[in-house]
């Protein structure tokens, strides 16, 4: 598994520890769903509010800032479970203001609200979503699973 990280914000030089956190997150998601995670590649990217609501507004539509953003390369697992290498699943955008301001909010850590925000897309690039209330059961529960597995908690 590689993780290409452009951390344009400097949150793993102030929290260094954090990227074996969100390594171990990435690698537990890839595990809940069976899948080898040799080969894999996913990109990290940690932003500012200004630069997440530009993306947001370009690719979404929303001219505001978010937690996080997913794009995945792939609809589902099975449209990349034939290949054995070189398999990129896609980007991940993290605004570490807003993650920081959620931690604050939900009165946990900022470890874990990045590595919940982590599994949230991770989840996504693998095919999941919350459009429907079960859809939302579903992939909450995997990313409670993970981060509960972890003891990544609030």
């Amino acid at each position: 598994m590689y993780i290409d990280i452009e951390d344009q914000e400097g949150l793993f030089s102030r929290y260094p520890a954090l990227v074996s956190d969100v390594e171990r997150v990435i690698k537990e998601c890839l595990d809940t769903e069976h899948i080898n995670n040799k080969g894999i590649e996913i990109s990290l990217s940690i932003v500012n509010k200004q630069a997440i609501q530009d993306i947001n507004k370009e690719f979404r539509g929303i001219d505001k800032p978010t937690d996080v953003l997913s794009f995945p390369q792939y609809d589902s697992p099975e449209q990349f479970s034939h290949l054995s290498e070189n398999i990129i699943l896609g980007d991940i955008i993290l605004c570490v203001d807003i993650a920081i301001e959620q931690a604050i909010e939900y009165n946990h850590t900022l470890t874990r609200e990045v590595c919940f925000l982590v599994a949230h897309s991770c989840f996504h690039l693998l095919g999941y979503d919350h459009m429907t209330d079960e859809e939302e059961k579903i992939m909450f529960a995997k990313q409670d699973s993970v981060l509960n597995k972890l003891n990544i908690t609030r």
